[in-house]
């Protein structure tokens, strides 16, 4: 039998049973017959496992895969091993999709780029919202994504904005890194460096709630600085034994220097002991950002030098409260 699924819509589910519907009947709404919603229950200890099975009964475009915990990147990883789609789309459970976003990726999904890159808001608890639109330039005759995205700057690598060719996944093993924080800026530069088209769809796809109570991204945790450097030393490793582009391995470096500069800014937040361990880290793992000799890599690394790590933190939080 031909498969005719066009998009596989991946959402990881893990307590999240005030949201769940929200999201679902986000993209129930927007439904189209070219499409699958795989629904990753990730060892829910709430309601969100029968809400889930509810889902699926009702609706035949809709299946379940119900695990035992292990993070966003494992089931995201189970979801991409369920996938008949042709393109996949990641959307996480506390979330939800824009209307007309499935028929623009549609749409878009007929020029048959191996990437197809939206745009997207924040909405937070009081009501107000950010409308995010990233794509200030033109595409260039075939600019490379990770050409664009260089281009871009600082703009959000979040993997939900990514519309991905299936095959590109496997034929490239694009899953998550398991067992870390930020999962995302280990797995979206290998997206952009291994895929070769892409197109852009300027309407807003996907409303990022911040703010939920389960969400990790306000936490103040260590782990999540040590995670940054594991990917560091992944996008590294990545750009020494892959036969890259020198301007690919220049946008690496960029990501690796990106994620440097986090964990700098990071540090003064934690305790001594905590601080104390992330000064050696951060020392032990300086030969990171030495093959990139940026404006502002070179600014940092005259800094550690001459400073030290303790007071250079402190004056990236100084510029950072001055920037705002």
């Amino acid at each position: 039998m031909k498969n005719d699924i066009v998009l596989s819509i991946i959402v990881p589910v893990y307590n999240v049973e005030k949201y769940l519907d929200e999201c679902l009947e986000s993209i129930i709404k927007n439904y189209d017959q070219k499409i699958e919603v795989i629904l990753v229950d990730d060892g829910s200890k709430d309601n969100s496992s029968v809400l889930c099975d509810e889902y699926a009964k009702e609706y035949n475009f809709i299946t379940v895969i119900h695990k035992e915990n292990g993070g966003l990147s494992s089931a995201r990883n189970a979801g991409i091993d369920k996938a008949k789609g042709k393109y996949i789309w990641f959307v996480d459970s506390d979330d939800y999709i824009s209307d007309s976003s499935i028929s623009n990726i549609l749409d878009a999904a007929r020029k048959s780029t191996d990437l197809i890159i939206g745009n997207y808001s924040v909405f937070y608890p009081n009501g107000n919202r950010e409308i995010y639109q990233d794509f200030k330039f033109d595409i260039k005759e075939n600019m490379k994504p990770y050409e664009y995205f260089y281009q871009l700057g600082n703009v959000s690598y979040a993997a939900v904005r990514f519309i991905i060719r299936r095959e590109i996944i496997h034929k490239y093993d694009l899953r998550f890194m398991e067992g870390i924080y930020h999962e995302d800026e280990q797995w979206t530069p290998r997206v952009l460096c291994t895929s070769e088209t892409f197109s852009v769809i300027k309407p807003t796809i996907y409303n990022y709630r911040l703010g939920n109570s389960n969400s990790i991204m306000g936490m103040v945790n260590p782990k999540k600085s040590y995670d940054k450097i594991i990917i560091c030393n992944s996008l590294y490793n990545i750009s020494k034994k892959s036969d890259f582009s020198k301007n690919m391995i220049e946008y690496l470096n960029s990501r690796i220097l990106h994620n440097y500069i986090a964990i700098l800014n990071e540090y003064s937040k934690y305790s001594k002991e905590e601080r104390k361990k992330l000064f050696k880290i951060l020392k032990e793992n300086l030969y990171l950002i030495d093959d990139y000799n940026s404006k502002k890599a070179t600014v940092i690394k005259w800094a550690i030098k001459f400073f030290g790590i303790p007071i250079t933190s402190k004056l990236l939080s100084i510029r950072n409260k001055i920037s705002r």
